[in-house]
């Protein structure tokens, strides 16, 4: 277990140190969902009706929607450097030396939580500034970070084993881009599932983000309601069966690269 985890620190450092050489990019990357926020659900404030999304602050209705939004793009682009490991062989030099194959899948999911997670506080804190006041406090804010993880490993899991999946990055951006918008908008991110047509209703709740947002929005403007426990779970249900497939598929397609 002490090897595992010195190998889990040393490939998440090497995930750290890529994204500080490019400290513009990981300075937009952390203030990006913040703009979101002001922009976007600052415009369609005045355009929805409080009666159809439960609340007057339409701003904290959609900070839920922002961070999972976050998340989603957050997904697609962990997958990336183990994308361009394979194409470039530096997957296969990996693979090659005495480490452990689930501890290159389990560094990037922690990498992966620490940013999604210092992006989550800075739309907090913007939503502060802009009055939204979490109903659970700070213990709701550390809940909103356990959600938050959770998707974040579920989408990360999906998308490595995408990438592991297709022959080439073209292939994955082009499958990513298709499907992204989609599987949010396909949520109750910016509306609530009531508002939307029965098909799509049905659609949504099957849908992780749903459950993640919901008790997200659970904790901001309800507070500790008997629905936080019960979209956990559903969102603990579907992140290890992602988690569970993602890491098939990435042994299996490891296996045949050694093989």
């Amino acid at each position: 277990m002490t090897w595992w985890s010195q190998e889990v620190l040393a490939l998440s450092r090497r995930w750290l140190l890529m994204i500080l050489r490019e400290r513009l990019n990981l300075l937009f990357s952390i203030l990006q969902p913040a703009v979101w926020l002001v922009f976007f659900a600052g415009a369609l404030g005045g355009a929805v009706d409080p009666r159809v999304v439960g609340t007057p602050d339409y701003i904290a209705f959609a900070v839920p929607g922002i961070i999972a939004f976050t998340v989603v793009g957050n997904g697609v682009s962990a997958a990336m450097p183990l994308l361009f490991d394979k194409e470039t062989g530096y997957l296969d030099k990996l693979l090659s030396m005495p480490i452990r194959r689930s501890s290159l899948i389990v560094s990037r999911f922690v990498f992966q939580i620490g940013m999604n997670g210092a992006q989550v506080l800075v739309i907090l804190l913007v939503a502060l500034a802009l009055g939204v006041r979490p109903a659970t406090g700070l213990l709701g804010v550390l809940a909103i970070l356990f959600a938050t993880a959770l998707l974040t490993l579920a989408l990360t899991a999906a998308a490595m084993a995408l990438a592991c999946a297709v022959p080439s990055h073209g292939t994955f951006f082009a499958i990513t881009g298709f499907a992204s918008l989609p599987l949010l908008f396909m949520s109750n991110a910016f509306v609530p599932l009531t508002a939307m047509p029965g098909w799509m209703e049905a659609i949504a709740r099957l849908n992780p983000l749903t459950y993640a947002i919901e008790a997200m929005r659970l904790l901001v403007l309800n507070g500790w309601s008997g629905g936080v426990p019960l979209s956990l779970a559903a969102l603990i249900a579907a992140s290890a069966l992602l988690l569970a497939v993602g890491s098939w598929q990435f042994a299996r397609q490891t296996s045949e690269r050694i093989a």
